[in-house]
């Protein structure tokens, strides 16, 4: 799934919808963290669009490329990735996030929604079962790949947050990735710099490139609303077969909000104004709540459909 052409204005108005669709869901339930899909949004498309081996019509293909995202709380992100790209998961899910019974809980579970790779919301579990993925992958392939037949052949991508950083058990598993030389993993880091408590400095400081340059990680560093410059990246993650990568993409929490940068952002909805200012910075085409615009639909639709 990565032929479609597209421009960077389409591009843009593709990533914003997955971003109107995030807010308006957490606005309409009145719960949840509206800021990491506005900051995360173009990478993830990034990743779903230009780089992503998937089926959604067969959506456990053994070989697909699997992606994570372990910031759970984040799950409106996801949710609106899985809508537009086909996984069977209707608007109307969307419109009941965090509802009884609906299949858009508060953080993603796994088997509970189809697409879901892993359930995440302990912050650091999402990134060492994403490591594990990539182990199995790595096994997979030893085992079973011939010349002239590599059946086992897939990335694992993940979004990962400060919060995951900052666990124990993330350090354990790059530790391990590293040693492992796990090439076919690329993780973005959503280095927004923010937490539900405040600036990230009152707690989490350290040079984290540093710090995965040190377990034997290919690191980089891009700005998030850089979409062209976040896929150069990722391929040249994808030529460094002989370690794992990860690409720090400097985001904003709250992008275009009035709460940009702003803790509140974190774990509350935006507030019925503020959604709609924040569509109207991104000069979004429409303020009515869970809008798709026909052209973004359109490139959705022909990327779930290849």
């Amino acid at each position: 799934m990565t032929t479609t052409a597209t421009s960077p204005a389409l591009d843009q108005l593709c990533a914003n919808t997955l971003r109107c669709l995030a807010i308006d869901g957490v606005q309409q339930a009145n719960s949840g963290h509206p800021g990491m899909p506005l900051g995360a949004a173009p990478m993830a498309f990034v990743v779903w669009d230009k780089f992503l081996h998937f089926n959604p019509k067969n959506p456990h293909w053994p070989n697909r490329d699997r992606f994570v995202l372990s910031p759970g709380h984040g799950s409106m992100l996801l949710y609106s990735l899985l809508h537009m790209y086909g996984f069977g998961l209707p608007l109307e899910e969307l419109k009941k996030f965090r509802q009884f019974g609906s299949l858009t809980p508060g953080h993603p579970e796994f088997r509970h929604t189809v697409g879901v790779e892993t359930t995440t919301g302990p912050l650091g579990q999402g990134f060492a079962n994403a490591v594990g993925m990539a182990l199995a992958e790595r096994w997979l392939a030893t085992h079973f790949n011939r010349e002239g037949h590599e059946v086992v052949d897939h990335y694992t991508y993940a979004i990962v947050s400060d919060g995951d950083l900052e666990e124990g058990v993330s350090s354990e598993a790059a530790s391990l990735a590293g040693t492992l030389r796990l090439g076919k993993i690329i993780f973005l880091y959503d280095d927004n710099r923010m937490s539900i408590e405040g600036s990230t400095d009152t707690a989490f400081t350290e040079n984290v490139l540093a710090r995965f340059d040190a377990y034997g990680w290919h690191c980089q560093r891009v700005e998030g609303e850089n979409m062209a410059g976040i896929a150069l990246a990722i391929r040249q993650a994808q030529e460094v077969t002989n370690r794992p990568s990860i690409i720090a993409v400097h985001t904003h929490l709250a992008h275009a909000s009035p709460l940009e940068d702003r803790a509140e952002a974190h774990g509350s909805p935006l507030g019925v104004d503020n959604v709609v200012k924040t569509k109207e910075q991104l000069e979004y085409p429409s303020m009515q709540p869970f809008f798709v615009p026909d052209e973004a639909r359109a490139h959705f639709d022909a990327k779930a459909g290849e």
